[in-house]
């Protein structure tokens, strides 16, 4: 009777060992699989979209921030020197910028950036005395040259109302002048009288940024 009694006990015994192992080697093959992986081209794909990325990288303006120009600009030679020998694709939202070989066994690392489209200009207005030119955000330094005609001074330069440059015999030349990518910038000139048109020059440069991401894939 107690034999009979204990055969149940022995069936869930059993099932529980069974179960067991079945998890046992279930784990034990994805550790397995995970060995298996090349860690190397994992590190080799990241470290490629880090470099990709950086703020001194051969893309970027400036952290996650890519020049339109130099994502044109990437080839096959460009990405050869900084993965090596592996061969590897980079992605512009799905679409291929550049590759080397063919990636038939991918490890693939993606970053969120932003694609800059940088526009130079340049202005050459006549300004009158207290007026002001207008820079469009988006820009973060403008560069003024200043060459008024013979007995006119101009004695400062304003940004925003902050004195930037000064000199009271007066300026002359090349200068740069940091501005805000997050508001407009007005720059005035204190000058002895109006200033014509090509007295005074203004470049800088206005950039215009899109969502994107960045796909690296690096062969096993």
């Amino acid at each position: 009777m107690r034999a009979q009694l204990n055969l149940p006990a022995l069936g869930v015994a059993l099932l529980l060992v069974t179960a067991a192992t079945g998890v046992s080697l279930a784990v034990a093959n994805g550790a397995f699989d995970a060995a298996e992986r090349d860690p190397v081209a994992d590190h080799a794909a990241t470290a490629l979209a880090d470099r990709l990325v950086a703020a001194n990288g051969p893309l970027a303006i400036r952290q996650n921030v890519l020049d339109a120009r130099e994502l044109r600009r990437l080839d096959a030679a460009d990405v050869r020197s900084l993965v090596g020998a592996r061969d590897a694709v980079v992605r512009l939202d799905g679409g291929v910028v550049a590759r080397t070989g063919d990636v038939t066994d991918p490890r693939t690392v993606r970053r969120l950036v932003l694609v800059a489209t940088v526009e130079n200009r340049t202005l050459a207005p006549a300004i009158e005395r207290g007026a002001a030119v207008t820079i469009p955000r988006r820009t973060d330094a403008v560069t003024v040259t200043i060459d008024p005609p013979a007995g006119t001074v101009v004695r400062a330069v304003r940004v925003n109302g902050r004195t930037a440059l000064l000199n009271d015999a007066g300026l002359r030349g090349t200068f740069t002048l940091d501005a805000s990518r997050f508001r407009t910038t007005r720059i005035g000139f204190d000058a002895t009288d109006r200033l014509p048109a090509g007295s005074v020059t203004v470049a800088y440069a206005v950039e215009r940024t899109e969502k994107g991401v960045l796909g690296v894939s690096v062969d096993a």
